[in-house]
């Protein structure tokens, strides 16, 4: 599992986070929800291990301060919520980039293999995000969803094995379908189920509450840097707590009057 605990991250003279504490298990999708400017990504950076922080993170219980940078990238992948590439990368390149770290095309995380892998990997992860077909165009030409299909692809591959010597990694993943049509949001986020069910564990930023709601297993609320709720979907996603969190009145699993037409992906979670 992943754990927080009573984590703070100062910006300047500015408290991002306060004392924050949460727990990410694997086998499970945790998601993370809040207004703008809760916290939400900067909890997601202090989990991955990218920015200082009083308090602990661990990560299958080792203290990831304790990693070197290798290990902890063959223990945790990152989505960003935006990636910028300024040179002329083919989408197979970038998805490779995922397996500079873990794998490559003679080592896969010290062991040897064919050397062909990398490839395959590629491919593999490209087609798990539908863009089978796509690795030799290049990423500026793709659209703003692909793009971001390409960079989940990338990170997908760098810790292509849920579980690898009995310790499960987790996919960190900061708005993974912001960009993505419905068809494609729902790929991903069963594509993140999956990888749960087969022993690893996701940690979402997430907005859309509807698909918050099929498919986490935890649901981590957020507001003003601090964990107001934590718990599953059906228990904690209230009128009253979405109210307290977001600041305006919801109802929950209440259909809108009469004449006014409303959308939700329905899914099978077999």
């Amino acid at each position: 599992m992943i754990e927080a605990l009573d984590v703070t991250v100062r910006l300047g003279s500015k408290t991002v986070l306060h004392d924050i504490s949460l727990t990410a298990r694997a086998g499970a999708l945790t998601a993370i929800v809040g207004p703008n400017g809760s916290g939400k990504t900067t909890t997601m950076k202090a989990l991955a291990g990218e920015i200082a922080c009083d308090g602990r993170v661990l990560i299958g219980g080792e203290d990831i301060r304790s990693l070197k940078p290798w290990q902890l990238a063959t223990r945790r992948a990152v989505l960003p919520q935006a990636s910028v590439i300024s040179f002329p990368f083919t989408v197979r390149e970038i998805v490779r980039m995922g397996l500079t770290v873990g794998a490559s095309t003679t080592r896969v995380g010290g062991t040897s293999a064919d050397p062909g892998l990398a490839d395959r990997i590629a491919r593999e992860a490209l087609d798990a995000v539908d863009l089978g077909g796509f690795a030799g165009r290049f990423y500026q030409e793709l659209s703003g969803g692909e793009q971001q299909r390409v960079q989940l692809a990338r990170a997908l591959s760098q810790i292509w094995e849920p579980v690898r010597d009995g310790r499960p990694a987790f996919l960190l993943l900061d708005e993974p379908v912001s960009s993505l049509d419905i068809r494609h949001q729902l790929t991903i986020m069963r594509l993140a189920a999956d990888y749960c069910r087969r022993g690893g564990g996701v940690v979402a930023i997430m907005h859309d509450l509807n698909l918050t709601a099929m498919f986490a297993d935890q649901v981590v609320m957020m507001k003003e840097g601090r964990v107001v709720a934590a718990g599953a979907p059906q228990a904690i996603m209230t009128d009253g707590m979405m109210e307290t969190v977001f600041g305006c009145p919801m109802r929950v699993s209440v259909p809108p009057p009469a004449g006014i037409p409303f959308v939700l992906p329905q899914t099978t979670m077999a």
